[in-house]
């Protein structure tokens, strides 16, 4: 197998005798069969070195800037984490550029959000925050000047507080930009204290006890109520700022659900101490597969045959051992905006990148294939703001993030407090 003197020919050759000796491999003693699947790991670890080098060599030009706005990174950072836990040397030497990427993918994804449709000023600040992550000039010089028409569309005062932004985040326009923001300061002034006050008065919200939830009628306390409280007045935009945890980094390419339910938990102060790779020891694994009882098989690899998740069922209880977690499944989209307006991030089971849903039946029933789970910790009049464990954090249009969601409608809010009593699905 190649290993050192890695090359396309000696990968071309290698699959050549693997494909040769599978035919055989009735044939083989235990010991062979052991050896054969070494060298078929090696070889599959051999095909994901040379793809993820040809796409970093593809898509960064020479200024490192992405070539393709259009890529998708998602099979990338699959390769990538197999990579870092197979071939953790090689994975750290390219780590740098991999990381680049991604963070380029996403903040481009940002700008379109931020400059497509009416103009919103989280939108261009989520924009602005990930353009600035990227750290590399030539692609701040091309990025934070498309902001400026969407700034444009905004209120008076808005736009000066964007113009000081855009300043200080080094936009090759800046000194237009700073006369702009020096014309309306005093106005600035005054919205950005009355943002502050306001602000405060929503983190002081608090909530206890836990909802109760028949998933067979459909029914559920969604919103604030769910918590012991009466239902929060949902404001016209609201961004919880949850933390992004990558399930990729902890190796985890199956561990949607606990990333997304750590994201939640650091965000409510719960389980602060805890990494990812530690909270997975905890996760309750069900020995026959069932996500209703349990997650099915590993969160480290793909295991055919298994359905890798577990469900609000087993889901909530395990959570609510380190916070407040209350299971709304059944919730409408308004019941989660409430919950978000409430304070409480709400983990949703959605489909990957918001596509159609893979159905398969299992022992335990049907199951959507291409399921995802993130948190869900933000909303404006049109879109819903994701902490995608997978993906890192993004709007996604309310209409696409509900058709995902409503396949199962499945959801778990975190909430301040611990939960009184664990709810289970009938």
């Amino acid at each position: 197998m190649p290993a050192k003197q890695l090359s396309e020919a000696a990968l071309t050759k290698a699959k050549a005798q693997k494909d040769k000796v599978y035919k055989l491999r009735g044939d083989l003693s235990k010991a062979q069969l052991k050896t054969f699947k070494v060298d078929q790991q090696q070889l599959q670890a051999a095909k994901k070195i040379f793809s993820v080098q040809d796409t970093l060599n593809v898509e960064l030009d020479k200024d490192q800037v992405l070539k393709d706005e259009s890529f998708k990174i998602q099979d990338f950072n699959n390769d990538f984490a197999y990579l870092l836990a197979h071939k953790a040397k090689f994975a750290t030497s390219i780590k740098d550029k991999a990381t680049l990427l991604d963070r380029e993918v996403k903040a481009i994804a940002l700008v379109k959000a931020a400059t497509t449709g009416d103009s919103d000023q989280t939108k261009i600040d989520q924009a602005r925050d990930a353009i600035n992550a990227v750290n590399v000039k030539a692609f701040k010089d091309k990025y934070l000047p498309k902001l400026d028409d969407a700034i444009k569309n905004l209120p008076k005062n808005q736009q000066a507080e964007q113009a000081k932004k855009q300043a200080a985040a080094g936009d090759p326009q800046q000194a237009s930009i700073e006369q702009a923001a020096a014309s309306s300061s005093s106005s600035v002034t005054t919205a950005s204290s009355q943002g502050t006050t306001q602000a405060a008065a929503s983190n002081n919200t608090t909530t206890t006890g836990a909802g109760t939830q028949n998933s067979a009628s459909g029914s559920s306390n969604s919103g604030a109520a769910n918590n012991g409280g009466s239902a929060a007045q949902p404001s016209t935009s609201k961004v919880l700022g949850v933390s992004f945890i990558s399930q990729e980094a902890a190796g985890a390419p199956e561990g949607c659900e606990a990333a997304s339910a750590l994201e939640a938990l650091h965000y409510k102060g719960h389980a602060s101490g805890m990494s990812l790779a530690s909270f997975l020891k905890t996760m309750p694994i069900a020995s026959n597969g069932n996500p209703y009882q349990g997650f099915g098989g590993t969160p480290y690899a793909v295991v055919d045959g298994v359905y890798q998740s577990i469900f609000p069922s087993a889901f909530t209880p395990w959570v609510a051992g380190f916070g407040g977690a209350s299971n709304i499944s059944g919730s409408r989209l308004d019941g989660i905006i409430s919950q978000i307006a409430a304070g409480n991030p709400v983990v949703a089971w959605v489909t990957l990148n918001y596509h159609g849903p893979q159905w398969h039946h299992y022992d335990w029933g049907n199951g959507i294939d291409n399921a995802h789970v993130v948190t869900v910790d933000g909303y404006n009049g049109d879109s819903m703001h994701i902490v995608d464990p997978e993906n890192g954090t993004y709007w996604i249009s309310k209409g696409a993030f509900n058709a995902a969601y409503s396949y199962m409608k499945f959801a778990v809010a975190i909430s301040q407090y611990l939960t009184m009593k664990a709810v289970t699905l009938n």
